[in-house]
């Protein structure tokens, strides 16, 4: 049987050399967010932290990164958790491998009220709204500690039972970049009209 923790991790590896750079905009001011990804960050958006009367639980978010990449982690461990069901885990294991797409494809960006959904306990700034294969998928993403624009994913969502943009601010994405940090490249995903980031406003 094909094991998809294993294929999800192997997925968000290619992610840890990337970086995904944003200028976002909105009523006539704006902001640069730069998203990176851990191995640590993975325990979470593979739902794993939800699991909490499994051992694998409390681990170190890099071990749990390598046995999955080893393929020592499977859905029928994690199933043997009463909390499965319940954190709509199975979503997370069927779509993570998705994550890149989801930021490659990804146009709208949302500054996150958690007073306005009222239904999660989500700690974060930011999300993204994305279909991708027809999945409906959310990421939010929070600052790194001590920075100005640094920024990592915090949740992983997919096919919720409602839609999270309502009451949510949208803003306007102004330029969207995918920089490789190992090969020292870029590739500009999206640009509104003729913008640079030079020309962003804070």
């Amino acid at each position: 049987m094909e094991n998809k923790i294993k294929l999800n991790a192997e997925a968000f590896e290619k992610l840890l050399n990337i970086e995904y750079y944003f200028c976002l905009g909105y009523k006539g001011k704006g902001f640069e967010v730069r998203v990176r990804f851990a191995e640590e960050d993975f325990h979470h958006l593979e739902g794993i932290g939800q699991l909490r009367d499994l051992k694998i639980h409390s681990e170190s978010g890099n071990i749990t990164f390598d046995k999955a990449l080893d393929g020592l982690i499977t859905q029928t461990q994690l199933e043997k958790s009463l909390f499965f069901e319940k954190s709509f885990v199975q979503n997370k294991i069927d779509c993570l491998h998705l994550l890149e797409r989801v930021f490659d494809e990804n146009r709208v960006v949302f500054r996150f009220r958690k007073d306005q959904s009222g239904k999660t306990k989500i700690e974060s700034e930011l999300f993204l709204n994305t279909v991708v294969d027809t999945e409906d998928i959310y990421v939010y993403l929070d600052m790194v500690d001590g920075s100005e624009n640094e920024y990592f994913c915090r949740s992983f969502v997919a096919n919720p039972d409602y839609d999270r943009t309502v009451g949510q601010l949208k803003l306007t994405t102004l330029w969207q970049e995918k920089i490789d940090l190992c090969a020292g490249t870029s590739e500009v995903i999206y640009q509104y009209k003729n913008f640079t980031p030079k020309d962003l406003k804070k």
